[in-house]
C-alpha cells in the first residue's frame, strides 16, 4: 500500500469535517475546509469526488451546503478513506517472485493497521498520541503505552558489543559510483 499526498490530505480533509459532526452545523463548504487546512480548493473538489462517490461523505446544494460525513466517524477507517483516493495495487501478474510476496504482505499489513484507526480516534489529541507512540514501539493501537515516569529495569549486557562495521558510502548518483569503484580498486 503506497500512502500519498492524495491519501494524507484526505485524511487531514475527513479529521475537519469530523469535528464538525455532532455540532448544529455538521455541513462544511471545501472552501472552509480549504481556509482551515490551507488545501488547494480545486484538489480538495478532486478528493472529495472521490469520498463521495466511495459513501464516506454526503454533499448537500443550496444554502447552508457542504458536505457531511455519510457515517458516523467511529465507523469510518484511515484505511476507508485512503483505498477511496488512491484505489488498490494491482495484483503482481509477473512470475512470482520473493520480492512480491513481500510487497503483498508489506500491503496487506499495512492496509490491515490503518483499517484499525478510526477517524474518531483520530479527533482527541490524547488517543491520536497514543497511537503514535504505538507505532514507534511497534505495539497495536490500543496496548497501553508506558509512560516515561515508569521505573525502568536496568540489566547489565551479557555480552562485549562488538566494534560497529564502517558504513557503506553513500552512491546516490552514477558519478559517485564511478568515484566510489575507482577508490576500492586503490590499495589503501
Amino acid at each position: 500500500m503506497r500512502v500519498a499526498t492524495k491519501g494524507r490530505y484526505a485524511v487531514i480533509a475527513m479529521v475537519d469535517l469530523a469535528n464538525f459532526f455532532a455540532s448544529d452545523q455538521p455541513s462544511q463548504t471545501l472552501a472552509s475546509i480549504s481556509s482551515r487546512q490551507k488545501v488547494s480548493l480545486s484538489y480538495l473538489e478532486q478528493l472529495f469526488a472521490k469520498l463521495r462517490h466511495a459513501g464516506l461523505v454526503d454533499s448537500m446544494r443550496g444554502p447552508g451546503g457542504g458536505y457531511t460525513l455519510a457515517r458516523n466517524p467511529k465507523d469510518i477507517s484511515v484505511g476507508q478513506i485512503i483505498l477511496a483516493v488512491d484505489g488498490i495495487l494491482p495484483e503482481q501478474n509477473d512470475q512470482p517472485l520473493a520480492c512480491h510476496a513481500l510487497w503483498d504482505t508489506l500491503h496487506h499489513e499495512m492496509l490491515g493497521y490503518m483499517n484499525s484507526v478510526s477517524l474518531f480516534s483520530l479527533l482527541d489529541p490524547e488517543t491520536a498520541k497514543q497511537i503514535a507512540a504505538g507505532v514507534k514501539s511497534g505495539k497495536t493501537q490500543f496496548e497501553s503505552v508506558p509512560s516515561s515516569s515508569a521505573k525502568k529495569k536496568v540489566t547489565k549486557p551479557l555480552a562485549v558489543p562488538k566494534k560497529k562495521a564502517k558504513p557503506a558510502p553513500v552512491v546516490s548518483s552514477v558519478f559517485n559510483w564511478g568515484t566510489y569503484l575507482l577508490k576500492k580498486k586503490k590499495p589503501a
